[in-house]
């Protein structure tokens, strides 16, 4: 694959480099507004002399706590600008989330919207921050976040203690001389902690931008491409990946605020969208549309599907054949190591790129080591999947024992997910590594027993964990989410895997639930396993 142009480039000088040579193409298509290459720049200009103007520089953290939609990254290409490091927010984090993110980041400035939906973001901010309402705005002084100055919203309405954005955006000025490079940080990204407090994996420059250039290079962006966007802005994939594969080959963003698959179909068809990326938790919804039909998806080329939620089987055939993504394919990716780390070849067949992985993009080394004795696997051999290289992040931010266990003597990032390499130089992903089921002596992933379970017809959802057995180690235990009226038993369920898999992955026993614990992720929720064991053993008594 060729060099990146901006190999040695920041988020900001790759947008002002193309805006001087594509200007006058679109870069963002949202609702019935277009903005050019040229209009973003002048608003991240204007923008960044804002927060300038608002004393921000170099070193200062900026939290963002938006919806998808333009300011979100104008906001971010503004920080990137000055050298204000962007601290990304879900916006389906609460009070206890917020206090803990921008307390640890110290956070300097918040931008956030006043409602979303039925979602009060300022009442939410209140519980918080009581002072806000009797602040004078820039002068805020926080028990709970002593180093937030600043709180900056997105509404037409001023609010107490507040900045509105418009005024921000007015305040013009002039902008300081660029003074960032590309090891500086772009942005903290906060894991989902499902089992600890979240960390924020520090992501540079270098770590992003070139990644992005070979992810749309994969994609085969031009242009004339037209990519729906409706990822989180606040994960590395859709706040990082796919807007730097898309804007560093002049391609247009078609954003969505949320997630709506009517909408989706809506925007495909009117916009002529060529590329589409999404999860499992978005395709089923849409694929299950009753006007799916409908619409005109023949504009469609490629994207990237993964599956985060339990799709189920059979789900990547239908984005190929029923959605019409001819050249789909299963990337596998993970906030410290980039988005779409491993990627296929548009060229491979469509069985080969339904699978998780599988080559790494310019930038990355990949290895597969025995979790046990640390040892470099054998094709076929499942082991914990390793990387190495500029992509990868320096580590977490003011975390520094965790930083130490993150990486090997010899500067490999553990992911914690296992993996195995088969025979022709791929990488295929298995699942996560704490995750999987020790049987005796074999390592089972419970995404493959998952994946059978829903193979049954009246199977919607499945998880499956592992429980101490003294005969085999572990067994698992399998809670499953029925589709609206079925009829299923755990004898059934059971019956129906004899004969089909081995008989140690057969669970040792069924839970039917209506849902299971969920912690908030950028890209859907993420089933809290550790408290789907605890379950499990004490239902099982053991």
């Amino acid at each position: 694959m060729a060099t990146s142009p901006f190999a040695d480039a920041t988020a900001y000088g790759m947008l002002a480099a193309i805006a001087a040579r594509h200007g006058e193409r679109e870069a963002i298509a949202f609702e019935e507004h277009r903005i050019t290459f040229a209009g973003l720049r002048a608003r991240v200009d204007a923008f960044a002399a804002g927060l300038a103007a608002l004393g921000l520089g170099k070193g200062d953290a900026l939290g963002i706590w938006l919806p998808n939609r333009p300011l979100w990254y104008v906001a971010q290409y503004a920080a990137a600008r000055l050298g204000v490091i962007v601290v990304a927010l879900n916006p389906r984090y609460r009070a206890h989330e917020l206090t803990y993110i921008l307390g640890h980041s110290r956070a300097t400035a918040l931008l956030l919207t006043d409602h979303l939906g039925a979602i009060d973001y300022l009442e939410m901010l209140d519980e918080v921050i009581p002072e806000l309402r009797g602040a004078t705005p820039g002068e805020l002084a926080s028990a709970a976040l002593p180093h937030l100055r600043h709180v900056l919203v997105d509404a037409e309405d001023p609010y107490p203690g507040c900045h509105r954005v418009q005024d921000v955006l007015d305040a013009g000025g002039e902008l300081p001389a660029l003074d960032v490079g590309p090891d500086d940080v772009f942005t903290l990204l906060y894991t989902s902690g499902t089992t600890s407090f979240p960390k924020g994996a520090m992501i540079s420059h270098r770590n992003c931008v070139p990644h992005g250039w070979h992810t749309g290079e994969v994609l085969r962006l031009t242009p004339d491409d037209r990519v729906l966007h409706a990822l989180p802005a606040a994960g590395t994939w859709g706040g990082v990946n796919i807007p730097i594969s898309t804007w560093s080959h002049a391609a247009c963003l078609v954003l969505m605020e949320a997630w709506d698959p009517l909408r989706a179909l809506m925007l495909i068809e009117r916009e002529r969208c060529t590329v589409f990326n999404a999860v499992d938790t978005m395709l089923k919804p849409l694929l299950e549309h009753p006007d799916l039909e409908r619409y005109d998806r023949s504009s469609l080329r490629t994207g990237a599907f993964a599956a985060v939620g339990g799709g189920g089987p059979g789900m990547f055939e239908a984005v190929v054949k029923r959605l019409g993504v001819p050249l789909a394919f299963h990337p596998y990716g993970m906030t410290e190591v980039n988005a779409q780390s491993l990627m296929h070849d548009l060229d491979e067949s469509v069985g080969d790129r339904a699978e998780p992985g599988v080559t790494p993009l310019p930038g990355l080394e990949v290895r597969v080591i025995h979790p046990d004795s640390g040892r470099a696997c054998t094709a076929g051999e499942e082991g914990e999947l390793q990387f190495r290289g500029p992509s990868v992040t320096r580590g977490y931010f003011d975390k520094p024992e965790e930083m130490r266990a993150a990486f090997t003597d010899d500067g490999w990032f553990r992911t914690g997910d296992l993996a195995v390499q088969d025979g022709r130089g791929r990488t295929i992903f298995k699942g996560r590594l704490k995750e999987t089921l020790r049987i005796s002596h074999f390592m089972v992933a419970p995404g493959e027993i998952e994946s059978f379970l829903m193979s049954h017809p009246d199977v919607d959802q499945a998880f499956v964990v592992g429980v101490p057995d003294a005969a085999t180690n572990e067994a698992p235990v399998a809670y499953v989410i029925v589709k609206p009226h079925a009829r299923l038993t755990e004898d059934d369920l059971r019956a129906f895997c004899r004969g089909k898999i081995a008989s140690f992955k057969i669970p040792r026993a069924v839970r039917f639930v209506t849902d299971v614990p969920r912690t908030p992720s950028p890209h859907g929720d993420k089933v809290q396993r550790v408290k789907l064991r605890e379950q499990a053993m004490k239902e099982l008594g053991r």
